[in-house]
């Protein structure tokens, strides 16, 4: 029996709010996935297509963690029966559009000051 994961489970309930969010959305790809199921369900290859650079097993995972913590749901898609698994977000995963929606926005508008604050560390450590 795998006790690990009850442990993580208790051992979270007494951690501040942005430490949980970390453990449910910091994936590498958590965030991208859940973007790309936002305007549709896909089946697997689809949404392996739809996210570019990620391995077959990354994006295995990342679904099962996503599936685990109730974000998203797998459907059998009787129509298409050799791709018969649909993903999808349920209203939990669903719930999360308008704060991703915000962080796109927050991106698009500061990248560029990202960008230079990083050019500006980057030279002045290479300096040092």
């Amino acid at each position: 029996m795998n006790t690990q994961g009850a442990h993580e489970e208790r051992d979270t309930d007494n951690r501040p709010s942005a430490d949980r969010l970390v453990r449910v959305l910091a994936g590498r790809w958590t965030l991208v996935v859940l973007t790309k199921l936002s305007t549709r369900g896909c089946r697997y290859q689809d949404l392996h297509d739809r996210v570019e650079g990620i391995s077959h097993k990354v994006l295995t995972d990342t679904l099962r963690r996503a599936e685990r913590d109730g974000l998203i749901i797998r459907n059998l898609d009787a129509e298409h029966i050799e791709t018969a698994t649909l993903y999808e977000l349920t209203d939990l995963g669903r719930s999360l559009d308008t704060p991703l929606a915000a962080i796109d926005r927050w991106v698009e508008s500061n990248w560029e000051r990202v960008e230079s604050a990083r050019r500006h560390w980057d030279h002045r450590v290479g300096q040092s």
